[in-house]
């Protein structure tokens, strides 16, 4: 694969490059850029596999450069870079063929992850293109996976073989199936194929696998009209014998096989409509775009509640609140999917928030990222709750002494189970609450039964024997990480209170 990299910070642009060169030798920069008009010209000159671009750059913006690389006929793979608060525009870029985005500041694992995907489907891609021309469904894949266009031969191949002309009427019915796409494609395919054949129409399938969807294109139909007609009617029936879920319907016609691609990357975002409709509805544009809604309220006082029952340590009725969310817009009102899912994020990062404070989740085995893509990426009720589900399964239960230990003493725990191996001090937690030490350490020993200094040097030891049984690192790098800057020290402090040394328990348990 060839890449292009367009970033304006110079220190981002030199670590990127740096680590696709150790990370992705296969992988080769072609260029880097530090604006998106230098961007577009390195880009027509070399027609990379990939573009990694920021969105906010000088001269010409990322945005503007991707649709000045499309309009120059060129679908590379595209990962943006984003930060937060320019969420929006990494949204908005998907209608510009942008593949995925990696929030900054860059994380390493994520990054790895992101080009491994994008690899992943370049493979994938490259499968289903054939070096000749073949079967329609392997013409309309090129087109639509970006990696063809309808010029020439291919026109006329189209026209005479299978009558589609420049301009001949083609429907495009998406079937999104989400986290069902992968153990259910294969029996939905044939579900379509019965289906369609009933009609007597002709068409193909394509499996979209980034986005979890199977495209049916059809053509030589009576009109649009009988087939919409026909087919929300089907869905409806189907509904009913084979209670289905997870799965949502859209349906766009488009004139010729030029403007396909287009077409898909116009319709799929509208399959979020499934979340405000139900699962009943073919999404059928440009209908479903004149839709009109009403202003999304966010329901504070819900989420008041819901800090509240965290705060005291009432795991059931966060679940049951949570429950109450869900329903919320489901009132009869017809909102924006765009604002009910930035409502769930909300809430989320709400939820988030105050469990790390009071200490009762699992904050570093959340991924933040997938959380937030899962959410503002869903296209049903069901893919919302199911993100939701995925938080509260790392909220603990609380139990036993829940009820006996204040909020200031919790929040003082999660302090020390965030930062324990920055050294952090009973002084410095003081101060964070507004509290004096003194005090803070009376309370924490009165309710947890053991002194400041026990329980940290506890938790660090248990975090060492985790490093020192699961990893290969030195006992120095050990000890820095769980907080204790002298490494000889540490293995003294390990020794008294676990009556071996590090070396010595490592070796015990292999």
């Amino acid at each position: 694969m060839k890449a292009v990299i367009v970033e304006d910070e110079i220190l981002i642009r030199e670590g990127l490059c740096k680590l696709m060169k150790k990370m992705f030798p296969e992988i080769t920069v072609e260029f880097v850029a530090d604006n998106g008009q230098e961007g577009l010209l390195r880009i027509k000159e070399c027609r990379p596999d990939l573009v990694i671009t920021d969105i906010k750059m000088p001269v010409m913006d990322g945005l503007e450069m991707l649709g000045s690389v499309q309009e120059a006929g060129i679908f590379p793979k595209v990962i943006v870079l984003t930060a937060y608060s320019e969420f929006t525009y990494a949204q908005q870029a998907v209608r510009l063929g942008v593949n995925d985005y990696i929030i900054k500041p860059v994380v390493v694992q994520e990054f790895v992850q992101t080009i491994r995907k994008i690899q992943n489907l370049y493979e994938q891609e490259k499968k289903r293109t054939p070096d000749t021309m073949g079967s329609l469904e392997h013409i309309v894949s090129g087109i639509l996976y970006g990696v063809s266009a309808p010029e020439g031969q291919v026109e006329e191949f189209l026209d005479q073989k299978y009558g589609i002309g420049k301009d001949t009427p083609v429907i495009e019915l998406l079937t999104y199936m989400g986290d069902c796409f992968e153990n259910g494609r294969d029996k939905k395919r044939r579900d379509l194929c019965s289906l369609l054949d009933q009609k007597e129409i002709r068409y193909c399938l394509i499996d979209m696998e980034y986005d979890r969807a199977i495209l049916a294109l059809i053509y030589a139909y009576p009109s649009r009209q009988e087939i919409e007609r026909w087919y929300q009617n089907r869905i409806l029936l189907g509904r009913r014998e084979a209670r289905e879920c997870r799965i949502s319907y859209g349906m766009l016609e488009v004139k010729g096989i030029r403007a396909v691609r287009e077409g898909y990357q116009k319709l799929l975002p509208y399959m979020d409509w499934n979340i405000v409709l139900g699962d009943d509805i073919l999404i059928s544009w440009p209908h479903i775009a004149d839709i009109q809604t009403e202003i999304c309220l966010y329901p504070v006082e819900l989420e008041n509640q819901m800090k509240a029952a965290v705060c005291a340590g009432e795991p059931e009725k966060v679940r049951e609140i949570m429950e109450r969310f869900h329903r919320y817009f489901l009132n009869g009102h017809v909102y924006c999917p765009k604002e009910i899912k930035e409502s769930y994020v909300r809430f989320q990062w709400s939820l988030l928030n105050i469990a790390k404070e009071v200490g009762c989740i699992e904050y570093e085995k959340i991924d933040q990222k997938l959380l937030l893509d899962r959410t503002m990426g869903a296209k049903t009720e069901s893919e919302l709750k199911d993100a939701c589900q995925s938080l509260l399964r790392h909220v603990r239960v609380l139990t036993g002494d829940s009820e006996n230990v204040s909020l200031a003493v919790r929040k003082a725990r999660s302090m020390i189970h965030e930062f324990y191996g920055d050294g952090i001090t009973l002084t410095e937690i003081a101060d964070r609450l507004n509290l004096t030490q003194e005090y803070l350490g009376a309370q924490f020993h009165r309710e947890l039964g053991e002194n400041f200094s026990t329980y940290i040097r506890n938790y660090r030891l248990a975090k060492a024997k985790e490093l020192l049984i699961g990893t290969q690192l030195k006992q120095y790098e050990i000890s820095e990480k769980v907080g204790y800057a002298d490494s000889k020290y540490f293995a003294r402090v390990f020794k008294e209170c676990v009556g071996m040394s590090p070396a010595e328990y490592r070796k015990s348990h292999r």
